[in-house]
């Protein structure tokens, strides 16, 4: 676990990655309904990668893309700020053994 924490922080600190921790004293949020992914493709084209235990799921429809931004919006209200995150991340890593 603390080589995954350890990866995770440092991919988060990609320009084009954004990994925002929810403190555990926040009630039930929106995006603790399951991960998901936001991406935009170079020609503009916004889509979103959901997954489950069974699959993954490509999703390409502009208003299922753009529910999923207001999804994204919500929780970094609810999130730590970027390097806080990160931060987080990094000390918990040093907990496990």
């Amino acid at each position: 676990m603390a080589g995954q924490l350890a990866h995770l922080a440092r991919v988060a600190e990609w320009e084009h990655v954004q990994v925002r921790v929810i403190p555990v004293e926040s009630p039930w949020h929106t995006g603790l309904a399951g991960p998901f992914v936001l991406g935009r493709l170079p020609d503009g084209t916004e889509l979103a990668y959901l997954d489950n235990q069974l699959r993954g799921q490509v999703v390409t429809d502009p208003l299922d893309v753009a529910s999923l931004g207001r999804r994204w919006e919500s929780v970094t209200g609810e999130a730590f700020p970027r390097r806080r995150s990160i931060e987080l991340i990094r000390e918990v890593a040093t907990t496990w053994t």
